[in-house]
Parts: C-alpha cells; structure tokens; sequence
C-alpha cells in the first residue's frame, strides 16, 4: 500500500528546502516512519488527524493531504513544537496534553488518525499516562493510533537511556494483556529487523539510502477496534 505512493514519497526532498516541508534527512523522523505515516494518511484520508508532539510529522502530514487532495483537518497539540508548523494546522494547542481539554478528542470518529510523539515518559500526570489512561480507553472504534518511539519487540535503544523513556512498557502492558480492542497495523522496528519484511520498500529505498537516508522505523500503528 505504502509502494503505491512512491512517485510521490520520493518527490520529497532529501533536505530541508522551505518552512513547513518535510524531507527525508532529519534527526527525528526516520524512513519508515515517514513513508508509513505519509502513506497511511493517503490511504486512509481521515476527517480528521490529531498530532500530540509536532514537528516534522506534521509537515509529512500536511504534505500528505496536500498531495492528495484530502479533506482532513490538522490539530497539533505540543507546547513547543520542534519545528514551525502552525501555518500548516488547521488548529494548534500549545499546551501540554496533561492541560488540554481533552473534549477535542470527542469530534474524532472511525476512520481518524491520532499520532503520539511527546515525552515518552509515563510520570505522575504526564502527557503519556494521560494519553493511555484518560485519552486511549474513550477512542472511538475504528480511529487509526500511531505511537513513535515504540521498539517491540527490542527494548529501548541503549544510547535512549538518559532520556527516561517509558512509554513502550505502558503500551506493552496492553499488548500483553491481549486487549481486544487493540488490533496492531504496522510495528515499523520490528519491520525494519525483518529482511524479508524490510525489503517490500526496497523499490523506494533503493533511491533513498546511497544518499544517507535511515530506512528504519521506529512508529507502532494500531487500529481501535470496539
């Protein structure tokens, strides 16, 4: 599904060029993650598609529904996004997840997209625990979620390990718990481990990877199934 969008994935360029465009060469958003992210939105064509943590993923985003012609709506909610991106949203909450009101996520309906890229850390009242425990459980059915920075089945990188991060053992708890309304999509590390797996994109990566581009994946995409 992902190869059908490749003409378009590789117009991307492989550098910052203009505010509010993505590109390939980047310390945070590596190839799959961005070739998933711009592909699933493609395919999906979402009403609406909520971001918490913004930054490069939301300039994938934005160029995905521009490419497409699509009618979503963008809301970034990050009270210091990574890059400049609110004149590509629609609506920007610049507030901490655990201090928004979280009303927003009630216009969200089957088929919208919710992409969590914040502290990864699961602290008292933080955004992360605020998302799995208050946010996730009232998702609609039929909403597409996508947590960065998730490795399963691998733990966290060794070079993470003064970051803190966390989040992966609360979504883990889930996944072990066979939650059944928790239908995994794509877990792009696990993805990117896999040969076999790893080598459906070659035909995209073949183009991008002698000029320095990572082609993992560190995003989990999963579907709420109610």
């Amino acid at each position: 599904m992902i190869l059908s969008f490749k003409d378009d994935l590789l117009a991307i360029d492989l550098w910052p060029t203009a505010p509010g465009q993505p590109c390939w060469r980047n310390d945070w958003l590596l190839g799959l993650d961005t070739a998933s992210l711009y592909g699933l939105l493609r395919h999906w064509n979402p009403r609406h598609y909520v971001e918490i943590g913004s930054g490069n993923s939301t300039m994938v985003a934005a160029r995905a529904r521009s490419d497409g012609g699509l009618d979503t709506t963008i809301t970034s909610i990050d009270p210091q996004p990574r890059a400049e991106i609110d004149r590509v949203c629609d609506r920007v909450v610049r507030e901490p997840l655990e201090l928004v009101d979280l009303s927003l996520f009630k216009e969200l309906s089957s088929g919208d997209v919710v992409f969590v890229d914040c502290s990864h850390r699961v602290f008292t009242n933080s955004d992360v625990t605020t998302f799995y425990l208050d946010v996730l459980p009232e998702l609609p059915g039929g909403v597409f979620v996508g947590i960065h920075d998730v490795l399963w089945p691998d733990d966290y990188l060794p070079e993470w390990r003064e970051y803190w991060f966390s989040e992966q053992y609360l979504l883990g708890a889930f996944l072990l718990a066979e939650t059944p309304w928790l239908r995994p999509i794509l877990a792009c590390n696990y993805v990117s481990g896999r040969p076999d797996l790893a080598a459906i994109l070659d035909p995209i990566w073949k183009h991008l990877a002698p000029s320095g581009v990572d082609t993992r994946g560190f995003a989990f995409w999963f579907r709420v199934a109610r």
